[in-house]
């Protein structure tokens, strides 16, 4: 297989469109058949008009100069197309693809390559035997100038080129991989904060005991029922800072002042001490 350097583009292509830091995987003109039908159009029609003029007379001769005028506007058609096919490329980098196309207005269609969806590949029985096929990008709300590109010559080792550049050497969209790595990053083993304030039964920490919820929670508990635990043992009223009811009695007057003021806020978590 042809390695992306030896990828043979235009140079004006190469110097208008790509960035410097891209890389071309896939550069192609359409195929040659593309121009099958408006050349294979314009012989017939100077056979049949060559068979037509042959058969007039002195009486007829302007009718094959008519003849002879739409035959060129047929023959200028077919160039027509040939110009338009010179100048068409399907560019595929490892960053997006572009279609460059017009004669007169040039135009670029672009798609980032993390946009395609699904890129659908087939080959109609003319296209197996001439060697050309066709490629159908899915991606929401980009131009449909790119969705369809036809007349693809050699579609089996430029579509492997495309699919390897979407989805890596091993098959894996770098996109997909990115929450899995994000998951591996955070998912490390690290030591415990010491001073992190948790509430367990079985086992309560120092700082527990200054925890405002935790004190309150057990003594409503040893009010409900006087049963003997470790946390009764452990913490008590007499236990607590001495500026413990002053804190009690500002949380209290907070929330009364908030009542007051009749403004809808959390309710404070901090319990008065009774």
């Amino acid at each position: 297989m042809t390695s992306p350097a030896q990828v043979r583009i235009s140079r004006r292509i190469l110097d208008r469109y790509l960035l410097d830091e891209e890389t071309p995987v896939v550069a192609t003109r359409s195929h040659w058949a593309k121009l099958t039908e408006p050349f294979l159009t314009a012989f017939v029609a100077l056979l049949a008009v060559g068979a037509l003029t042959a058969t007039l007379d002195a009486r007829t001769e302007m009718l094959g100069t008519v003849l002879w005028c739409l035959w060129f506007v047929v023959a200028g058609r077919a160039v027509w197309r040939l110009l338009e096919w010179h100048n068409e490329w399907f560019v595929a980098t490892d960053r997006r693809l572009l279609l460059v196309y017009g004669l007169l207005t040039h135009k670029v269609a672009m798609m980032p390559l993390r946009k395609v969806t699904d890129m659908n590949y087939g080959r109609s029985i003319l296209g197996r035997m001439l060697g050309y096929g066709q490629f159908i990008m899915e991606s929401a709300g980009q131009d449909q100038a790119m969705r369809v590109i036809s007349w693809v010559p050699n579609p089996d080792e430029k579509y492997r080129r495309i699919c390897a550049t979407i989805f890596g050497p091993e098959g894996a969209d770098e996109d997909d991989a990115g929450p899995r790595r994000v998951h591996e990053a955070f998912d490390q083993e690290v030591e415990p904060d010491p001073w992190e304030i948790s509430y367990d039964d079985q086992e309560p920490s120092v700082v527990d005991r200054f925890d405002p919820d935790v004190v309150h929670v057990q003594v409503r508990r040893r009010q409900a029922a006087p049963r003997r635990s470790r946390w009764e043992d452990e913490v008590g009223p007499e236990d607590l800072p001495s500026d413990w009811e002053w804190v009690g009695r500002e949380a209290q007057r907070a929330r009364g002042a908030t009542r007051r003021r009749s403004v809808a806020v959390d309710p404070d978590p901090t319990p008065p001490w009774r």
